[in-house]
C-alpha cells in the first residue's frame, strides 16, 4: 500500500484524500490550523461572507449540498458541508491537525516531510510515496507596508486585513476605511456603512461587479456558467464553431459585451457612483470577478460608503493621506489586498522549478514534468472550484498509477511555456493569481483533464449540454470508470510535443 502525503485540509486537500483512499491508498492530511476548510475554516472568515458561486455549483459531483442551504451559503455554512462531506468520505480519520509542514525534500525515491506537533512543540519526519500540495492560493493575508504607519498605530490606529474582520463590533462607531475594490473589500465597506461612525472606499480602478440576479430576474448562473457563454471569451483553444464565432461572428461577440456592459451601467447606476470601469468586462471575467455585495452601489450613491478612487501615500496619526492630496479621518484601516501564494516548505531545487517569474509554471495546472511524484490540486483556480480541484484530483490519482495517456516531458514543457507566454501576452488578467486560475475557460480545462484521462467530456450531444449552467452531478456519471480500478485506458505510446500541439489546435 503507497503512502500519500497530502499538504493541506481545505476543499482542494479533502477531495484529494478521498480520491486516493477510494484507490486503496493510505493517506495523511497535514494541517496547520485546528479545523478543516482552508479559506472556508471558521478562524479565517470574516463577517458576513458568502459564496460567490451558487449553492448547486460550489458543490462536489457525489456530495450535493444540503436543499434547504440558500442559494449563496455562508462561510459558516461552506464550512459545514465540507466538515460533513469528510465525514461522509472517511478523509476526518486521516487529517492531523495543528500540523505545520516545515520542509518538503525528494530523497531516494520518496518524498520526506518534515513537520512539527503545534501542540506539543515536538519535530517528526515521515516519507511518502507521493505528495499531493494542496495548500491553496490564498496562502497567507497580504497587507501592504505604509509609509508612516507606525505614526498611525502609535495614535491609536489599527490595520487590519478583511479576514481578520470576523465580527462587525470591530467596525462598530469608528471611522474605518477600507482598501480595495475586489469582493473582501466590497463586503466589508458594505458591512461598515451600516455599522462604522463612517466609512471610505478607496481603490485604486473601478472593476466590473456582477449582480446575482441580472436584470433583478435571471441568476447569473444562466449567463456565466455555461458551455455557451465560455464560447464568447478569447481563449487560447478554440473549437471550429468558436473559431467562426470570433472570425465571422465577430461583430455578435461585440454586441454581447456591449449588451452586458449597458445592463450592469443600468442595474447598478454606475454613471451615478463614478464607477463606471474603464476596461472592457470580457478582458476582466477571471477569478477576480466579484459579485456585488446586495446594497453596495446604493450605499455608494447615497454616500454613506464614501468612494475615493485613489491610492495611499502615507499614514499619520489618525489619517490616511492620499496621492491626490486629500486625507481622511479614521481608527481603522482594512485592507481588502488578498493573499500572496507561495510554497515556503517545497525543498528550494523544486520550487524553483514549479514557480518561475512570479507565476506557476505546471502542465494542466497539476504537475510540473520534471518535479517527481508531485501534484498540486486546487492551483487550478475557477468559478466553481470544488468541481474543478476534484476533476483534477482523479486525473492526479490516474498520473500516479501511469493510467494517463502517455505524453512526452517535452510536450508538457512546451504546453507550459506556451500558456505562460499567452496569459502575458493575449490576456494578461490571466497572469493574477501567480497564473493559477484557469476561468473564464472552466469547460476548456475541465475538457482536456478528461481527455487526458479518456473519459467523456459531455453526458449527451444534445444542443442543450451548451446552453445549460454547470452541473457537478453530471460528472459523478462520467468520473464513474475511475472510480475504481476496472477501467484500465490502452495508450499505446507517448505523444510528441508536435502531435500534442496539433491535436490541441
Amino acid at each position: 500500500m503507497k503512502h500519500i502525503a497530502i499538504i493541506g485540509a481545505g476543499l482542494s486537500g479533502l477531495v484529494t484524500a478521498k480520491v486516493f483512499l477510494q484507490k486503496g491508498y493510505k493517506v495523511t492530511v497535514f494541517e496547520k490550523a485546528g479545523d478543516l476548510g482552508g479559506v472556508w475554516e471558521a478562524s479565517r472568515l470574516y463577517h458576513g461572507v458568502a459564496t460567490q458561486t451558487t449553492r448547486d455549483e460550489y458543490a462536489f459531483s457525489d456530495f450535493p449540498m444540503p436543499a434547504d442551504y440558500p442559494m449563496w451559503p455562508s462561510g459558516a455554512q461552506v464550512q459545514l458541508y465540507l466538515r460533513d462531506y469528510a465525514a461522509h468520505f472517511q478523509v476526518l480519520s486521516c487529517i492531523r491537525f495543528h500540523t505545520i509542514v516545515n520542509n518538503l525534500s525528494y530523497r531516494h525515491k520518496c518524498w520526506h516531510v518534515s513537520y512539527t506537533d503545534l501542540k506539543t512543540d515536538t519535530g517528526e519526519q515521515q516519507k511518502f510515496d507521493f505528495a499531493a500540495v494542496c495548500a491553496g492560493t490564498f496562502h497567507k493575508p497580504y497587507i501592504p507596508e505604509f509609509s508612516g504607519q507606525e505614526e498611525f498605530i502609535r495614535g491609536g490606529g489599527q490595520i487590519l486585513h478583511s479576514s481578520q474582520i470576523r465580527d462587525s463590533s470591530l467596525l462598530k462607531g469608528k471611522k474605518v476605511a477600507v482598501l480595495g475594490f475586489a469582493k473582501s473589500a466590497t463586503d466589508i465597506a458594505t458591512l461598515a456603512a451600516d455599522e462604522a461612525a463612517g466609512c471610505t472606499l478607496i481603490y485604486r480602478k473601478a472593476q466590473w461587479k456582477v449582480p446575482r440576479y441580472f436584470g433583478n430576474k435571471i441568476n447569473m448562473r444562466y449567463l456565466l456558467f455555461s458551455r455557451l457563454s465560455e464560447a464568447f471569451f478569447d481563449s487560447p483553444r478554440k473549437s471550429a464553431g468558436q473559431r467562426l464565432l470570433h472570425t465571422l461572428g465577430r461583430p455578435l461577440v461585440w454586441a454581447q459585451w456591449r449588451g452586458l456592459e449597458a445592463l450592469l451601467k443600468m442595474q447598478f447606476s454606475l454613471k451615478a457612483c463614478d464607477m463606471v470601469p474603464a476596461h472592457r468586462i470580457e478582458d476582466q471575467i477571471s477569478c477576480s470577478l466579484g459579485v456585488a455585495p446586495v446594497g453596495f452601489y446604493e450605499k455608494v450613491r447615497k454616500g454613506t460608503i464614501e468612494a475615493r478612487r485613489a491610492e495611499i501615500a502615507r499614514l499619520e496619526a489618525s489619517k490616511i493621506v492620499l496621492n491626490n492630496g486629500d486625507a481622511i479621518e479614521a481608527d481603522l484601516l482594512v485592507c481588502g489586498t488578498g493573499f500572496t501564494q507561495e510554497l515556503p516548505f517545497l525543498e528550494t531545487k523544486w520550487r524553483e522549478k514549479v514557480i518561475q517569474q512570479h507565476a506557476y509554471h505546471l502542465y494542466r495546472n497539476i504537475v510540473h514534468p520534471d518535479v517527481p511524484a508531485m501534484g498540486f490540486i486546487g492551483y487550478n483556480s475557477s468559478l466553481f472550484t470544488t468541481l474543478t480541484s476534484e476533476v483534477a484530483a482523479h486525473w492526479l490519482a490516474c498520473y500516479a498509477e501511469g493510467q494517463l495517456r502517455p505524453v512526452t516531458k517535452e510536450a508538457m514543457q512546451d504546453e507550459i511555456n506556451y500558456m505562460h507566454v499567452w496569459r502575458k501576452q493575449s490576456r494578461p488578467v490571466s497572469a493574477e493569481f501567480s497564473g493559477t486560475c484557469i476561468a473564464p475557460f472552466n469547460y476548456l480545462h475541465l475538457d482536456m483533464l478528461m481527455k487526458d484521462m479518456g473519459l467523456r467530456t459531455k453526458l449527451t450531444r444534445s444542443p442543450h449540454e451548451y446552453f445549460k449552467p454547470i452541473n457537478p452531478a453530471d460528472y459523478r456519471r462520467l468520473l464513474k470508470p475511475v472510480s475504481g480500478y476496472i477501467w484500465q485506458p490502452k495508450f499505446i505510446r507517448p505523444v510528441t510535443p508536435e502531435e500534442h500541439t496539433a491535436e490541441l489546435f
